[in-house]
């Protein structure tokens, strides 16, 4: 009973953020009408160019509310970086969904999961990796202090290196979420930034990523354009033709991770990897996420046990988001994109960031 309860948590937890461990979206719903078909025939025969945008109103699909909060933090982490607007709705679960770097340290994904019942909505606001923290002069003093080669570390200001920064000068704030001084320096600054108090989390390993797009099958995605990237550094190679196709665990790890390259022609893009990320998830979503898949135990809880690290360890919290699960499967909840805007780009300290759009 126990391996069935986790394997729904995890199903629910992983789908959710598309399985996504590498990297959402805008408006890809269209696009995956009929893909079930091609999915039968292929298994029976066998930032666009992303613009700085600094719009005056807040996005589609966003209340501009805060979400309901549990407690502040008891320490201030920044000098008043807030977001211009708010990110969920009120009375929301919000999970952080973290995906792993596979060559560094760092996280390579940071989505917030919202999932209103009353809406019957499940947003995703996937935050910029490279997002510059304006730390508090008390916070530096005491990085600087307990770790100063991390402190002088090039992109030690990003967004994805700030469980580090936490874990590094062991961060224990009262009535402490999370067991990991990291995630609890994470969830907190998420929630002084974003106002969103963070409930659960899970991180999954880029291992894991593949292995369950493979024993699932692989997953059924129009590749919108042609992409090329090389990355010896960290043995990241990209080469996808666009079009209709099945995606393995291999190739799917490479469209959600690609983010700029180059065309048939030479030439560099860049490239909004959250658009990737958000059509992979409403395919693997559509595809897969039934109640069917819920009783495939053996392989998958192996696969999820081995890969993922989270929260959810008490068995009667766990039992909730089975719960959830079936109620977003059989109420066909929507799930929607929201974009966190940024305002420029900034260079400190030899690294290259993006600024936050703030109040």
């Amino acid at each position: 009973m126990t391996k069935k309860i986790f394997l729904a948590f995890t199903v629910i937890m992983v789908t959710i953020s598309g399985i996504c461990i590498h990297s959402i979206v805008s408006r890809a719903r269209n696009e995956l009408s009929g893909l079930r078909k091609i999915q039968a025939q292929i298994s029976d025969e066998n930032d666009k160019i992303t613009q700085p945008v600094t719009p005056t109103s807040p996005p589609a699909g966003v209340t501009g509310k805060p979400s309901e909060k549990k407690e502040k933090p008891g320490k201030v982490l920044t000098n008043e970086q807030k977001y211009y607007t708010g990110v969920t709705d009120p009375g929301s679960i919000n999970i952080l969904l973290i995906g792993k770097d596979p060559t560094y340290s760092n996280f390579d994904i940071i989505i917030i999961a919202s999932i209103n019942e009353e809406d019957k909505t499940v947003k995703l606001a996937d935050i910029p990796r490279d997002i510059f923290i304006d730390y508090t002069d008390d916070i530096l003093k005491e990085l600087k202090k307990k770790a100063p080669d991390f402190y002088s570390e090039k992109g030690s200001r990003k967004i994805n290196a700030a469980h580090a920064v936490g874990r590094m000068i062991n961060y224990t704030p009262e009535n402490a979420r999370f067991s990991k001084p990291g995630i609890n320096f994470l969830a907190d600054l998420i929630n002084e930034i974003f106002d969103v108090e963070i409930d659960d989390y899970i991180a999954v390993e880029t291992d894991g990523f593949r292995e369950i797009v493979d024993y699932f099958g692989g997953v059924v995605v129009n590749v919108p354009v042609y992409m090329h990237y090389e990355d010896p550094t960290q043995d990241l190679y990209i080469h996808l033709e666009p079009g209709v196709q099945l995606l393995d665990g291999k190739k799917a790890e490479e469209f959600v991770r690609f983010r700029q390259g180059y065309n048939r022609k030479g030439e560099y893009f860049t490239w909004s990897r959250s658009d990737n990320i958000y059509l992979f998830l409403k395919s693997f979503f559509e595809q897969h996420f039934n109640l069917k898949n819920l009783n495939k135990i053996g392989k998958v809880y192996e696969i999820v046990k081995r890969n993922t690290e989270t929260s959810v360890t008490d068995i009667s919290e766990t039992y909730k988001y089975v719960i959830l699960a079936k109620k977003i499967i059989d109420e066909k909840f929507s799930i929607e994109h929201i974009g966190i805007e940024t305002s420029g780009k900034k260079t400190f300290n030899g690294a290259l960031y993006e600024l936050l759009k703030t109040r």
